[in-house]
């Protein structure tokens, strides 16, 4: 006897009514920090699924409203440095210091240096031109750079966006940190006397030429498949070691 319609879609919606339970007994953890205090909070797998997935969506349309019209990896990285500029400022010293998702940097409006760079090089990176940052570390300073590196037309360009510093070499391309490694009046071309706390900022970019890309892009684990792809590989190696 065939089964009819009705029975085969009660079917399907029982199966679905469990996976949907069973998903929503699955816990997750989630990471927040307030003024560098790292609280672990427990949530459905599902909810951390679905704000993954939201996140997403959110950096991939304002990436395309920023740059919408521009054709190239100069006029793309430009509007997205200045959008960062205008939207996001340093987070004021009587406001408690978050640290959480790059979506809440952008609601919120401010942020520090990184989270600053981490909205840059993660909308950057959603508009087709990779991005990354690091922080240049200065031993005779507390505190170091915040630099943020883009990859246009094949080649690594180098901000500091927080300071609303564009490096350029000679012919006013944007420079490469071989370009300012070997030649510091680019930097000073730019920056003027800025300092870091008591050091000349010019000062600050020794380490700049052994930078190195890491991979994946912090900003290409903000999309599903690569997302995907890295924890399968983390579990992977896990299991490796364990054979």
């Amino acid at each position: 006897m065939s089964r009819s319609p009705l029975a085969g879609r009660l079917v399907l919606a029982g199966l679905l009514s469990g996976l949907l339970w069973g998903l929503s007994t699955v816990k997750a953890t989630t990471r927040q920090g307030v003024d560098f205090t790292v609280s672990t909070l427990k949530i459905p797998l599902y909810v951390k699924g679905l704000a993954f997935l939201h996140r997403h969506e959110q950096y991939r349309v304002l990436a395309q409203q920023i740059t919408r019209g521009l054709e190239s990896d100069h006029e793309r990285v430009l509007a997205i440095f200045e959008w960062t500029r205008q939207h996001i400022r340093l987070t004021p010293s009587d406001v408690p210091v978050m640290d959480d998702h790059v979506l809440h940097i952008i609601i919120r409006g401010h942020g520090l240096d990184d989270q600053i760079a981490d909205v840059f090089t993660t909308l950057s990176t959603y508009a087709g031109t990779p991005a990354f940052w690091q922080t240049l570390k200065v031993p005779q300073a507390r505190a170091g750079v915040v630099v943020s590196f883009v990859k246009v037309e094949g080649r690594w360009r180098v901000f500091d966006v927080s300071r609303g510093f564009i490096f350029r070499d000679r012919s006013g391309a944007l420079a490469t940190p071989q370009d300012i490694a070997g030649h510091p009046e680019l930097i000073a071309a730019v920056a003027g006397d800025a300092r870091l706390g008591e050091m000349p900022y010019t000062e600050c970019f020794g380490s700049l030429a052994s930078f190195n890309a890491p991979r994946p892009l912090r900003a290409e684990l903000q999309q599903p498949w690569p997302r995907l792809w890295d924890e399968a590989r983390r579990v992977l190696g896990r299991l490796g070691h364990r054979l």
